[in-house]
């Protein structure tokens, strides 16, 4: 794979990347890079995550990541601002999510009401069907939350609600792999990645063959652990975590039978025997969480909505999108 050949540039508050951003933290480091929590220098009432590519980073990951970013305006995805250098260091700038990620949420709040994980996997869910893609790296960390009207710590979860309550956003799409388009320098390798206690057993053997059905164990891995508190899965190193995937049945311990039925579902070690799509999982969770079952995609309401929302943006991103980098 190609990898970065530039110098990296370690910043600190009150920096300037790219001349336009004013660093106020560091948010913290990925598979790709650092992200910064920072302020538009030209209007300081706007704030955003600004990701930089390392130096030992994969590149065309990263750009993979700006790319399903970029085609998918969802509200349960995270807006991807814009892109470009700094100095010769690539950054994509993305809406800034104020309420932090699940883990965040989890770590304050213990184990979560079924009723709000499964709201959480709807949106989440939303927002997965929106890209197109497979994500392969679904994790509690990459689920970002706006922070609820009212609220200046925790983020409340309501069920049915993004008005009253937290809006979840996916993020993250660095891992992503097209539905369609088979990508040699991302999928043919034979590479294992992922995270291990999120990962399905086809994909702890191999990237070759992953499908949506990968995303369904990861949610249902996530369910588990919003819920009980902790995953399914868990070893001192990742290849006994990966031997567990593809050899161990998850241990439930008391929990309505419904529940149970949902994840042990999505835990089925065959893909062939879970969920046969992301839809029909949503469908088991809107019974779950109280709220009205889902309707199918349609390709008209998808243009529709797709031509709505980029008006609306042209006006409040345009600032960025005149430095793509992609």
């Amino acid at each position: 794979m190609a990898r970065a050949t530039f110098g990296i540039s370690a910043f600190k508050k009150g920096d300037l990347i790219a001349n336009e951003f004013e660093v106020l933290a560091k948010l913290g480091e990925g598979g790709c890079g650092s992200v910064y929590h920072c302020r538009w220098a030209k209007d300081t009432k706007r704030e955003v995550a600004v990701k930089l590519l390392d130096p030992a980073g994969d590149l065309p990951r990263f750009i993979r990541e700006a790319k399903v970013l970029r085609r998918a305006r969802h509200d349960n995805v995270v807006k991807l601002l814009g892109s470009g250098f700094h100095e010769k260091q690539p950054y994509i700038a993305l809406e800034y999510m104020e309420g932090g990620s699940v883990r965040d949420l989890m770590d304050a709040r213990g184990k979560l009401a079924v009723e709000e994980a499964a709201w959480i996997l709807i949106q989440t869910i939303r927002g997965l069907r929106a890209t197109k893609a497979v994500h392969r790296d679904l994790k509690p960390e990459n689920l970002l939350l706006g922070m609820s009207p009212g609220r200046t710590r925790t983020p409340k979860v309501v069920v049915g609600d993004t008005e009253k309550g937290a809006v979840v956003k996916v993020a993250d799409f660095g891992l992503a792999r097209e539905v369609t388009v088979s990508d040699t320098r991302l999928t043919h390798s034979g590479q294992v990645m992922g995270t291990p206690v999120y990962m399905s057993p086809e994909q702890c053997r191999s990237t070759k063959k992953v499908t949506e059905k990968t995303d369904i164990y990861a949610l249902g891995i996530i369910f588990y652990e919003m819920i009980v508190g902790k995953v399914p899965f868990d070893a001192d190193n990742a290849y006994d975590i990966m031997k567990m995937h593809v050899e161990e049945e998850p241990k439930f311990p008391r929990m309505g039978k419904e529940v149970k039925a949902v994840i042990a579902r999505c835990l089925e070690k065959a893909a062939t025997k879970r969920y046969p799509t992301l839809f029909a999982l949503e469908k088991e969770l809107a019974k779950l969480a109280g709220v009205g079952e889902p309707k199918p995609d349609t390709h008209l309401g998808s243009i529709i909505a797709i031509v709505i929302l980029g008006l609306a943006l042209l006006g409040t991103v345009g600032w960025l999108l005149r430095d793509r980098l992609f």
